[in-house]
């Protein structure tokens, strides 16, 4: 059960562009907080709530969470940054264990909290390596690589191998008629998806 290290993955990286956050300041910074704790009691509060161990742990993650948040703000996009979200994916997710047996009651079920992690991971974990890696820009578009991996993931796993197949190829027909010049990210993007897809297919089943 992974629910509380899907909280802190999702408020800093589902729905939300990671990179931006360092640039974040007073009340642009302060409504990213919130909704941080509010996706961390999403994820929990059916759980953990209900006894002092788990509210002790999430109050813990929670206030974590907020220092790693306020500390990017210091970091800029120096090395140190990418270091200290490695640090805190690593502190999330030993303090997930101490709670994990907890959410076997959750409204959320085991299978259902990895499918939502995996969409997670094949959409922005992997435009995170885009924008801070290669092509390093902050800024990077990748609205369409998100929506091939996103399809991708769903169909396969869903078994609609067609589907699946058909997405990643007018994936790239997309890219031929409206990019035209021809980046590394054309098969990066296709070949993340189907890699991370084939390590969910193995955790979930």
């Amino acid at each position: 059960m992974i629910h509380l290290f899907l909280a802190h993955f999702v408020a800093d990286h589902g729905f939300t562009d990671n990179t931006k956050i360092r640039s974040y300041r007073g009340m642009k910074l302060l409504e990213h907080i919130l909704w941080s704790i509010f996706a961390f009691l999403a994820f929990t509060f059916d759980t953990l709530l209900k006894s002092s161990t788990g509210r002790t742990v999430l109050f813990v993650a929670i206030a974590i969470h907020v220092a790693g948040d306020i500390l990017r703000t210091k970091l800029g996009s120096s090395w140190k940054v990418h270091l200290l979200e490695v640090v805190l994916l690593g502190i999330m997710f030993v303090l997930n264990t101490f709670v994990s047996k907890t959410f076997v009651t959750s409204y959320i079920s085991r299978e259902f909290a990895l499918y939502l992690l995996g969409m997670a991971v094949v959409t922005m974990a992997v435009t995170y390596i885009f924008r801070n890696f290669y092509p390093g820009d902050p800024n990077y578009n990748d609205l369409d690589g998100i929506s091939e991996r996103l399809a991708f993931f769903i169909f396969f796993l869903g078994k609609s191998y067609l589907l699946a197949g058909l997405s990643l190829l007018l994936g790239y027909l997309y890219r031929l008629w409206k990019v035209k010049k021809f980046s590394a990210s054309w098969w990066i993007s296709p070949l993340s998806a189907l890699v991370i897809t084939l390590i969910w297919k193995f955790l979930i089943w």
